[in-house]
This record gives structure tokens, C-alpha cells and sequence, in this order.
């Protein structure tokens, strides 16, 4: 698979239903009416959404109910996150400078995207931690938005040039808010964070996370100090050159995930939260 392969054309709701055999469209139906009945929530929220809620939480219908609920709500009330999610805006190229993200172009051995994060440049006085937050989400969301449900999402993390300048500009209320909706409202199967490169200051950090942390993220949390560990589990197949893989280097997968991102803008433009004077119908999401 090459960097080419990630496309703009979403997946259909009939591809969904054949490659999840256990996805019934009766079970669907059962969402679409409970939404209805909730004044809340949007009124336009589409079968492909109500699909991958459902399947993030392994078709359990009252665990379905609660992310809806935590995903429309945390949108709603987060504008750092979910306003403005264009990636030629100056705050938007200045991030992209300083951070390498990307959507790998080869799954892990158990079917799982991966998601890569790190830092570019390593002057934490460039760093803007609800910016970052923000073009990570939308690696998820284009994930979601063109393939639609898989196996699972595996995170990988790089920490090679933090610093006690980036551990000073974490914000408590972002983090906070980042974590709640990873672990209640992002409608995906999280299966693994490795975090590579792993220092001191990881542990300061995670004194920070851990009183927001749900103890099933908690261990799904693997450090490592060297790569012979990811090697075993994630293969070298799947990781860029930089890391010994067989991928394409960072700097490539970087320039493809910004290309790809502006290629989906107005996907992105119809999917920010509404100003405080537009009709909740408007929050619609993977249609």
C-alpha cells in the first residue's frame, strides 16, 4: 500500500453492513427512533453515523446512547477543538510546521489503523497544544469519514523532543476534554497508545492524565525506550522509515496527510460546530 491509496470518497452504509456481519439494520432503526425522541440531539444524524456509534461500542445499544450523547455535547461546547478546522488558516500551517501527524497507509497485524503523532520542531515557545489536539482529531475523523469502521485504531506517539517547556504549556481543560471524548465520544475501537521514545517527563505527564484516565485507557498505554518492542508488535511493515519500517519516511506521510486534509475541506467546513446562532440540526457528522 502506498500513500495514494488514502482517498476522499467515502465508504457507503451497504459496504458497512457487508463487511460488519453482525451490524443489523434492524438494530439501527432502533437508534434512529431513540434519537428522534431526544430533543437534544440533532435531527439529521444518518444511518453511516448511527453505524459507526454502534460499532464503537461493540453493539451495545445503552453504551451507543451515552457516546452519541458525549459526542454531540462535547462539540457543541469545545470551539478550540471543533471550530475552524481548516488547515490553511495561519494558526493551521504554523502547527503543521512545528508537528508531523498521519494516518499510516499500512494497518497493524490486527487490522488497526494507526494513528502517528510527533513533534517537528522542538522549541516548545512554538508549541500550541489545542491546535495540535484539533488537526489530531480531524486524522481521526478523515479515518472515519473515507473508510469507515475497522477493527480498531492503534495511536503512536513519539515524545523525542519534549521538553519541560511543553509540560509547562499543557493546559488541564484541554486535556481534560481531549480525554472525555477519546474515551466516551469518539466513535472508534481504541486498541493501543505507544508511546516512543519515552523519558522522564513522560511520567510527570502522566500524574497529569491519570485522574482523567478510565483505568481500561490506562492500560492500554505501552511505553518504550528503544524499538525492538514495536517491531514485535506493530511490524516493521507498518512503521515509517524514519523507525526502521518499510513505509515511506515521516516528512512524506506528513505532506500527504496535509494535502489530504485540504482535499477534504469542505467536508471539514460542513462539520465544524455551528455558531451559537444556527440550528442544532446542522451538527451532522459523517455523512
Amino acid at each position: 500500500m502506498n500513500l495514494k491509496d488514502l482517498t476522499t470518497k467515502p465508504i457507503t452504509t451497504e459496504e458497512e453492513y457487508k463487511k460488519n456481519p453482525d451490524l443489523k439494520k434492524e438494530d439501527i432503526e432502533i437508534l434512529r427512533q431513540w434519537v428522534k425522541s431526544q430533543s437534544h440531539l440533532p435531527s439529521d444524524i444518518t444511518e453511516k453515523q448511527l453505524i459507526l456509534f454502534y460499532h464503537s461500542c461493540y453493539y451495545d445499544f445503552e453504551a451507543t446512547k451515552s457516546c452519541i450523547n458525549v459526542y454531540y455535547k462535547l462539540r457543541a461546547s469545545t470551539p478550540e477543538f471543533f471550530s475552524c478546522r481548516r488547515v490553511d488558516t495561519p494558526e493551521s500551517k504554523h502547527s503543521l510546521k512545528v508537528l508531523d501527524f498521519g494516518c499510516l497507509p499500512e494497518k497493524d497485524p490486527n487490522g488497526n489503523q494507526i494513528i502517528f503523532h510527533r513533534l517537528h520542531e522542538y522549541e516548545s515557545g512554538k508549541y500550541v497544544l489545542d491546535d495540535g489536539i484539533r488537526l489530531l482529531i480531524m486524522a481521526f475523523e478523515a479515518c472515519l469519514y473515507v473508510e469507515g469502521t475497522v477493527p480498531g485504531y492503534t495511536i503512536l506517539f513519539d515524545m523525542k523532543g519534549v521538553g519541560l517547556g511543553h509540560l509547562m504549556k499543557i493546559k488541564i481543560s484541554s486535556l481534560k476534554k481531549l480525554l472525555v471524548y477519546v474515551q466516551e465520544g469518539l466513535p472508534i475501537r481504541l486498541k493501543a497508545i505507544h508511546v516512543m521514545n519515552s523519558t522522564y517527563l513522560v511520567s510527570k505527564i502522566m500524574m497529569i492524565l491519570k485522574p482523567f484516565m478510565k483505568p481500561e485507557l490506562i492500560e492500554l498505554i505501552h511505553f518504550h525506550t528503544d524499538m525492538e518492542p514495536v517491531y514485535e508488535i506493530l511490524t516493521k511493515k507498518c512503521l515509517p522509515k524514519d523507525y526502521g519500517g518499510d513505509l515511506p519516511p515521516v516528512s512524506d506521510i506528513h505532506e500527504h496527510y496535509c494535502c489530504w486534509m485540504k482535499s477534504l475541506q469542505d467536508y471539514f467546513e460542513e462539520q465544524s460546530i455551528p455558531k451559537p446562532e444556527e440550528n442544532k440540526s446542522s451538527w451532522s457528522f459523517f455523512s
